[in-house]
């Protein structure tokens, strides 16, 4: 019997109504190991260059990896895969709490979906019964009412469910509709709720009995890998923050270095930053906190709130992408009010960050004459209003009136409103960008123009780790000297080899904020993490190698598709000098952009003209069948 590992991957064919088990050897694990590596592998496998995101023959892939379903400490998370309605590239979007372990212990290595239901449908998946079921009466359903109205279906004694489901707006092909991992997780990226809802499929139901387990190579070696993430915890720093506030506990820190978008990417700090500061909030709205299988951490922060709004503790409080994007980019800074806009948006599924890029869009195209009222039903919407948010994110989700359009993605409002509003368009590749400024982060401004997802922060460990250099930095093989804002060739290399890294992650499913660099485990544990769960003798040189197979896997399945350096570039926004706060004149160096862009490329070991990989760069990692 394998160990970490199942053997079988379920396959769904929605349009057949077949169901199929895929049994694959121990060279297929031991070369993907999982998550989004595994997800990639099916897309070039099974997806023609000019297929459609939208089409039911898109591949949609659900897959935690070899070493999830043990109980240690950020081992829990799972990658979902498919060509992105958003982008028109890769798609993928990682995600907590429980639905990747049930995936495990109900039998299975990954849930693959392909094809379209006939008629509203959910996938129920317990262990040996998989049956693809009706869902006509969960259609409009918000996510919170159809995880009550599953659980009361689906709920057996001495058994766990988990749910994974698009939401209304995934039903109404909103492109950048995210999926809800039941109530507290998304995976908020790159429109995996359009991709489902594109199917017909409304939800995946997991079951499994609760003391099911996975059989792993040494569990006497997990149990002290987790010991040693309880004893480390108090001591951690960036750990412990979480522990204590969650990701809002980071908001003013980085707002005091200028590294929060503010007023749609134009500046990077608001005076009032504190009102959404972890520790200043908490006292007021905080309503407990959840966590992920297993783990110590327990970063996942509710929130509850009366008036004046009204705001339920069912659904996960605001995280710090949320907090800005939904916060002080639309210069909204009453955290009652970004916890309802969060709510909004997790109820009918809906991406936070791409909704709010899109509204600070709205927003200062209406500032600057460019959209009349007429254009939006009737209404000026204004920074700094919450009643106009609200507004919007329903219309948006409803796919009514200026939120139809808005519903299409940043380049299809473009062309509706006209090309004076494209300057206000902050996006790259069709995705909304993140918090974090790439003005003041030069290793994210590579990351948002190559990352083959389009915009995105978690590709890569961000500038602290060249600046801090020490074993930290120096265990990754990274050379060279740079503070937080350099942009020679030591900051290329630390972004590369760190993205290697953090795909590393993705494929093994593992959470960033405990095996991150300078968390609560150190590189060579991730060796101790492969051996004990499968019984491998992984090296991280083997380890980091996985790591750049996934990001070939893929950046190729963007070239196959027609996507070239020509695509990776930034929008103009991030030239321009900040014209106040701590981070007062940082930009992105329209000059010296495309060297960094040159060495990227060469250091990643592909073709400079197009910025794709090279045949030999494939060889090497054994992607041969995918040249």
């Amino acid at each position: 019997m394998p160990s970490g590992y199942r053997g079988v991957i379920l396959w769904a064919d929605l349009s057949a109504r077949s169901i199929e088990r895929l049994e694959l050897d121990e060279g297929f694990y031991r070369t993907y190991m999982g998550g989004g590596a595994v997800g990639a592998y099916f897309l070039l496998k099974e997806t023609p260059p000019d297929l459609d995101a939208l089409d039911p023959r898109n591949v949609l892939t659900v897959a935690p990896s070899v070493t999830t379903g043990c109980r240690v400490s950020g081992v829990s998370r799972c990658s979902v895969v498919a060509l992105s309605p958003v982008t028109g590239a890769v798609g993928e979007g990682q995600v907590g709490g429980y639905i990747g372990p049930m995936v495990k212990l109900a039998g299975y290595d990954a849930v693959v979906v392909t094809g379209r239901a006939e008629s509203l449908s959910y996938l129920f998946v317990d262990r040996d019964l998989v049956e693809i079921r009706d869902a006509a009466y969960l259609a409009g359903h918000t996510v919170s009412q159809v995880y009550d109205l599953l659980n009361q279906e689906l709920a057996e004694q001495g058994k766990r469910l988990s749910i994974l489901q698009c939401g209304p707006a995934g039903e109404r092909l909103v492109r950048f509709a995210s999926l809800m991992a039941d109530r507290n997780d998304a995976v908020g990226r790159t429109g995996m709720g359009a991709v489902m809802g594109s199917k017909n499929l409304r939800a995946i139901a997991v079951r499994a009995p609760q003391r099911s387990q996975i059989e792993f190579a040494d569990p006497d070696g997990l149990k002290q890998l987790n010991q040693r993430a309880k004893e480390r915890l108090a001591e951690s720093g960036f750990p412990a923050t979480l522990h204590a506030y969650g990701t809002p506990g980071v908001f003013g820190v980085q707002s005091e270095a200028g590294n929060v978008a503010t007023h749609n990417y134009s500046r990077g700090c608001h005076e009032q930053y504190q009102n959404l500061h972890g520790p200043t909030f908490e006292p007021q709205i905080g309503a407990g906190k959840t966590t992920c299988y297993g783990c110590v951490v327990a970063c996942r922060k509710r929130v509850r709130v009366d008036t004046p709004y009204d705001v339920s503790d069912k659904l996960g409080g605001p995280e710090f992408e949320t907090l800005s994007t939904l916060g002080s980019n639309l210069d909204i800074m009453n955290p009652a009010a970004v916890a309802k806009a969060n709510e909004l948006c997790n109820e009918n599924g809906l991406d936070t960050i791409t909704m709010g890029g899109l509204a600070a869009y709205l927003f200062e195209s209406m500032e600057e004459g460019c959209i009349s009222p007429e254009l939006v039903d009737g209404r000026t919407l204004h920074f700094g209003s919450p009643e106009d948010l609200l507004w919007l994110i329903d219309r948006v989700a409803r796919r009514e009136g200026v939120g139809n359009v808005l519903a299409e993605g940043f380049e299809a409002s473009v062309r509706h409103f006209g090309d004076k509003t494209a300057q206000f368009a902050i996006h790259c590749k069709g995705q909304g960008l993140p918090a974090h400024m790439a003005q003041v982060k030069p290793s994210q401004a590579i990351m948002y123009a190559a990352c083959p997802l389009g915009g995105d922060h978690m590709s890569s460990e961000h500038d602290w780790l060249l600046a801090g250099q020490g074993e930290i930095c120096r265990g990754l093989g990274i050379i060279g000297q740079g503070d937080a804002r350099s942009t020679d060739l030591a900051k290329v290399r630390m972004t590369v080899y760190s993205q290697h890294f953090y795909s590393l992650l993705d494929t093994l499913a593992l959470c960033m904020f405990v095996w991150g660099p300078g968390n609560l485990f150190t590189y060579r544990e991730l060796e101790d993490l492969l051996r004990f769960t499968t019984g491998w003798q992984c090296t991280l040189w083997e380890l980091m190698k996985v790591g750049e197979r996934k990001t070939n896997m893929t950046r190729q399945v963007n070239a196959r598709r027609g996507f070239t350096r020509k695509d990776d570039v930034l929008p103009d926004r991030l030239f321009e000098p900040l014209p106040d706060g701590p981070s007062q004149g940082a930009h992105v160096d329209r000059n010296l952009f495309p060297k960094m862009l040159d060495q990227y490329y060469a250091l990643m070991g592909w073709d400079m003209g197009t910025g794709n990989p090279t045949a030999e760069k494939l060889m090497e990692l054994g992607l041969d069948w995918a040249i």
